[in-house]
């Protein structure tokens, strides 16, 4: 039987990527809004195990979830190192040229801001890399992009106008 795992985030986020290394691809995702509801899952026994982020490369430690950790009781048991590959994602048929906003993720656009300042196009954040892009294929969008990774390019039929536009290798 899969297990089910609580993550931050949404079908085709970086946490799911993560959930799929560590527990493999048959794991079933409860997706969560905040970390808090993701130790929430755990502590009240909805899921078999919780996966959050606690360190970013550009952002360092994230203090607030190992609080979480720490007031929750629950404990680390492994660990998982997962370089962030951040593309541009369009509607089948959109070009480059066509492009005048794009979605994502505060950190994100962060991760990719020497790509997208050189562009001039409005920047748009959101919650999550991965709902940026499920917007964008559920509204048809012609003259948007979503920064997220190639599972929310998958999962969405979405294409990938440029790869790995972060400005950081990890």
């Amino acid at each position: 039987m899969a297990q089910i795992v609580s993550i931050q985030g949404f079908e085709g986020s970086f946490h799911q990527v993560a959930a799929r290394q560590y527990f493999g691809d048959s794991v079933q995702i409860l997706a969560c809004a905040a970390f808090r509801e993701v130790v929430a899952a755990v502590q009240e026994g909805r899921v078999d195990a919780g996966l959050m982020a606690i360190e970013n490369s550009i952002a360092g430690s994230i203090l607030p979830n190992y609080g979480l950790l720490q007031r929750s009781g629950l404990y680390i048991t492994g660990e998982v190192y997962l370089p962030i590959r951040q593309h541009l994602l369009a509607n089948p048929g959109v070009r480059l040229e066509d492009i005048r906003e794009v979605h994502s993720h505060p950190m994100a656009l962060q991760q990719c801001s020497e790509f997208l300042q050189a562009q001039h196009w409005k920047l748009v954040e959101t919650e999550d890399t991965a709902l940026s892009a499920r917007r964008l294929q559920q509204h048809h969008h012609r003259h948007a992009a979503a920064v997220a990774g190639s599972l929310a390019a998958e999962l969405f039929d979405l294409d990938i106008l440029v790869p790995d536009i972060h400005t950081e290798p990890n």
